[in-house]
């Protein structure tokens, strides 16, 4: 039988591959459903003069696409997992989180300059707190430039705004097929990227009887590891106002937790491994140690 699944996403061409992307794995598993793409402005797209911090926090991606879910506009919402809160809406779930792809972030420099070799009091633009207190630890004689919009919006302002590089996440870059314009990666143990970067996030409402055909996307060790560190963000109330970040890594039934929280000035890094089935338990475990420092 077949069956229109309509399926909310961003407005922005990042947003709509990923989409796609998922979409088409679907089409594998079910060729009955007919999918509809239903592209919603969020506000954090709509305000882009203004750091994301000022404007409310890590929901701003996601809030009108979870708003059209519980309204019924939409069946289901595709959301890159790093723009998540670790709150999630009454009557919706993450239905599956997808395989990982490159979790680093990336650095593009205007002169092709690798990032240690630039001179002294280089600009970099980002919009990150993440990113900013995690390149002046590393660099503290850069000037960090705020930053917004979409890739290529921001390569643009680079060159616009005569800036020594910029900082982007590795896996949006890969997907618009833009690997050629990064001249490094960053290590996630020099910057740790933020929670869930890379991985994208299923939602659909609790009682949706269909959600059984969306597990199909599921990757077991991205999902597992995504736990952890969405359990180390709950665990320090994190937001866009706290500077965070948490990447873990499986090996075999063993997980390994990076973290890093900038509390009064000071970075402070640290990691956590244990058991799979504990990811939760091994957030919560470094958040505190991270806390307590």
């Amino acid at each position: 039988m077949k069956m229109i699944i309509r399926v909310g996403s961003r407005d922005s061409k990042l947003a709509l591959i990923q989409t796609d992307a998922v979409i088409e794995e679907l089409r594998k598993y079910n060729a009955d459903w007919i999918f509809e793409k239903v592209s919603i402005k969020t506000r954090g797209d709509r305000f882009l003069d203004s750091a994301l911090s000022e404007e409310g926090g890590k929901g701003l991606f996601v809030k009108e696409i979870e708003d059209a879910l519980l309204f019924g506009n939409i069946d289901m919402a595709v959301h890159s997992m790093k723009d998540m809160p670790y709150e999630i809406p009454e009557g919706l779930c993450i239905a599956a989180v997808t395989k990982r792809e490159d979790a680093r972030d990336a650095f593009i420099s205007a002169n092709g300059e690798r990032f240690a070799d630039l001179k002294r009091g280089a600009r970099i633009g980002t919009s990150s707190l993440r990113r900013a207190v995690q390149l002046k630890n590393i660099r503290p004689d850069i000037e960090i430039m705020p930053l917004r919009g979409n890739v290529p919006t921001r390569i643009k302002k680079m060159r616009e705004l005569n800036l020594s590089g910029i900082v982007l996440a590795a896996a949006g870059l890969k997907r618009l097929g833009m690997e050629g314009e990064v001249c490094e990666y960053f290590s996630p143990d020099i910057m740790v990227p933020a929670v869930g970067q890379g991985a994208l996030a299923v939602e659909m409402r609790e009682q949706d009887e269909r959600m059984h055909f969306i597990k199909c996307l599921e990757e077991p060790d991205t999902a597992s590891a995504v736990r952890a560190e969405r359990a180390f963000m709950k665990a320090l109330g994190g937001s866009c106002k706290i500077p965070m970040g948490a990447y873990a890594q499986i090996e075999g039934d063993m997980l390994n937790l990076i973290g890093m929280i900038e509390m009064g000035g000071r970075v402070k890094k640290g990691c956590v491994c244990g058991k799979i089935f504990e990811a939760e338990e091994i957030g919560a475990k470094l958040a505190k140690e991270l806390g307590e420092l």
